[in-house]
């Protein structure tokens, strides 16, 4: 990491020269990044890889015209190249004639999103870790005729975010994460756990190992016919939908152009009341992040309240276009598709899985989906996918036997609408529109979902 001292100084010297350039207001945003990645399978170690990044983000504002660009250069000339590129691609663009300025200067809370021990696990003692796992599955085991083999990947990296304006707006905050993936196989069936953390230490794999073998020790799976069935989603399966829930309904830029189910229906009950779907980054029970991607604080936004629509996600720029307040939710400057909302919870209920099981009469434990796709009918959030790792019929309150992948068709929207229960424990997953953002979700119990075959 260059640290806060190097990265602010860089960025406020940049700042300075673009203004001196004939820029009007100029922002540097800075994202530093090392990934380290140890790949698995069959309980054999298959690839190691690091990686480390340096990027410099310029966002120019001159006359009300735009100007982005960015270069993961850090030596000097290189950023001055970029930062003039900046300029010229603002001068030649169209004025917006509803955006005046950057973000102005914030106080941010002092949080803790950096774990020395995470940022210097090395691919050592990831074998290690991984070695130990390998050995357990193994021992676990009583029948000689069979077998689990574990694959998965263990990734760790160390994150640094800066951002300077000509507000005098200055911004810095380290991150690590921690996240292991376990998928158990013994043919035919699989089984999935993972776990995501700030710190390595927390991470257990006696427990990971645990829920996923417990899913991958029957030999025969059955086949269920298509129709509704009442079902049960693990917090996994959960997140596969939300990812798609937030890309093609809680940004502003599909509320505005009315593709999301949201538009036309603010203050309007959609789900069920039960539900509620907020974005926090400053709420400490998650992984907090103090401020967007161009500095400004995080704070907590309804987006579904108790069924009823709230709000999308805003950024400045499609705030002012909307004549409303960003919301704190700007993705990088080139990004072309935001704002998203980064740091989602989905309000924990009171009921263990265990007891939601206990609850179905007939139905479907799903563990987690794949090949999901979102894009049927945004409207309606209708989605199709494949269950995978885990599918299991429940009879009488009880877990009876594994199924054969199935596959959904159904309106997430009708869904959300007969949700049931919602469990108390809930699971961090990261998320693909940040690279420090993270989901904090539970399971769902929903009347009726539907299974095509």
């Amino acid at each position: 990491m260059l640290g806060r001292d190097r990265v602010i100084e860089l960025l406020r010297k940049l700042v300075r020269e673009a203004e001196e350039s004939g820029t009007g207001q100029a922002e540097a945003l800075y994202v530093g990044s090392h990934n380290s990645t140890t790949r698995f399978a069959n309980s054999v170690i298959t690839q190691n890889i690091k990686e480390s990044n340096g990027t410099v983000y310029f966002r120019v504002l001159l006359d009300k015209r735009i100007g982005v660009t960015s270069a993961n250069s850090l030596h000097i000339e290189d950023l001055r190249r970029c930062m003039k590129k900046a300029i010229e691609i603002a001068r030649q663009s169209k004025p917006l004639k509803f955006f005046d300025s950057l973000p102005k200067p914030s106080e941010y809370p002092n949080i803790k999103t950096h774990y020395p021990k995470t940022a210097t696990l090395t691919i050592s003692d990831k074998v290690k870790i991984l070695g130990n796992v390998f050995k357990k599955s193994k021992s676990a085991i009583q029948n000689p005729k069979s077998e689990i083999r574990v694959g998965g990947a263990f990734s760790t990296s160390e994150t640094e975010i800066g951002i300077a304006n000509s507000n005098n707006l200055t911004a810095y905050q380290p991150f690590t994460s921690a996240h292991l993936s376990l998928i158990t196989s013994s043919p035919p069936s699989l089984g999935f756990a993972n776990q995501f953390e700030r710190d390595v230490k927390n991470i257990d794999t006696d427990k990971l190992l645990s829920t996923a073998m417990k899913k991958c020790i029957a030999k025969k799976r059955d086949k269920l016919k298509p129709g509704r069935y009442k079902v049960i989603l693990e917090p996994p399966a959960v997140n596969e939908i939300l990812e798609w829930l937030i890309y093609i309904t809680f940004g502003a830029s599909v509320f505005i152009d009315g593709t999301s189910f949201m538009t036309g229906n603010i203050g309007k009950k959609i789900m069920s009341k039960k539900l509620t779907i907020y974005d926090d980054g400053g709420d400490t029970r998650g992984f907090p992040v103090p401020f967007d991607f161009e500095g400004v604080k995080k704070k907590r936004l309804d987006i579904i309240k108790n069924g009823v629509a709230i709000s999308p996600a805003y950024d400045t720029l499609l705030a002012k276009k909307c004549r409303k307040k960003t919301t704190g939710h700007a993705l990088m400057p080139d990004d072309t598709e935001g704002p998203f909302p980064t740091n989602v919870f989905i309000r924990e209920g009171d009921c263990t899985l265990d007891e939601m099981i206990s609850m179905v009469d007939r139905g479907i434990l799903v563990t987690r989906f794949h090949y999901v796709n979102g894009l049927l009918d945004t409207k309606t959030a209708s989605m199709t996918g494949m269950t995978r790792d885990g599918t299991f019929y429940i009879e009488d309150g009880e877990i009876r036997y594994p199924v054969e992948d199935m596959r959904f068709t159904a309106s997430i929207l009708d869904a959300f609408s007969k949700i049931e229960v919602i469990s108390k424990e809930r699971q961090a997953f990261p998320t693909p529109y940040s690279i420090v953002g993270v989901n904090i979700l539970p399971a769902l119990l929903i009347k009726e979902f539907s299974f095509s075959d």
